[in-house]
């Protein structure tokens, strides 16, 4: 009789682990940040945000019941790198969202990064990009994507550049391979879409180096296909 009622303990016990277990994992929700430049908060070529990869990225998740909190405060035209580098290190308060950075990325189960075009787009149309440039935006990105790895266990997307108009193939390919073998070293995930925006659809305008939503859409499927 004793073994009996000790089977059936056991066996309540089990069902009721396994119901929590079943709890836990339906209702968990998932936390996004944006950290990027005027790519990654969908800049257009006519000057204003559109639709960007994080916002297809936003729609997915919500439609999969699975978003929880969706913070691109740090995505915006003209970031920068070293700016990042600023806030992190100086522990940033946002005061829209009532929360420090550090807090914000340790808080974090999914964290999308793109810097680059912008920066090394500008200095290339001011004849200004040389390996020193280049060198040294790879340099801070580094000890950027390090802060954040020791702050945080989320998943990091980091999306790589592209060639355009005033950016060339050979800074493209410099700038993508080392900071993919900095996530690879970091066990972040590299997300290469040059060979995506050589299509020169995914343009409206030929002297802006900002793609169109349906490029950004495609970004997004490439985000969500790597998950």
């Amino acid at each position: 009789m004793k073994l009996y009622k000790k089977i059936i303990l056991i066996i309540l016990i089990s069902i009721l682990i396994a119901y929590l277990i079943y709890i836990f994992c339906h209702n968990k929700t998932l936390n996004i940040l944006v950290l990027g430049d005027g790519v990654s908060s969908g800049q257009t070529s006519y000057n204003v945000d559109g639709l960007s990869y994080n916002d297809y990225l936003k729609r997915y998740f919500e439609s999969e019941k699975l978003l929880g909190e969706y913070n691109d405060s740090y995505s915006f035209k003209n970031n920068k790198l070293s700016n990042i580098l600023d806030y992190i290190e100086k522990n940033n308060y946002d005061e829209l969202n009532d929360i420090h950075i550090k807090q914000l990325i340790h808080n974090a189960h999914i964290i999308t990064i793109h810097f680059g075009v912008e920066e090394l787009t500008k200095l290339s149309i001011t004849d200004d990009l040389d390996i020193n440039e280049l060198s040294n935006l790879i340099g801070i990105y580094q000890t950027v994507l390090k802060n954040i790895k020791h702050i945080t266990e989320a998943k990091i997307y980091v999306i790589g550049i592209y060639e355009n108009v005033y950016l060339n193939q050979s800074d493209v390919i410099i700038f993508n391979s080392e900071v993919k073998n900095i996530c690879d070293k970091l066990d972040m995930i590299f997300i290469d879409i040059s060979d995506l925006l050589k299509n020169k659809d995914y343009f409206l305008n030929k002297n802006s180096f900002y793609f169109n939503y349906s490029a950004h859409e495609m970004i997004a499927k490439m985000l969500i296909n790597s998950f």
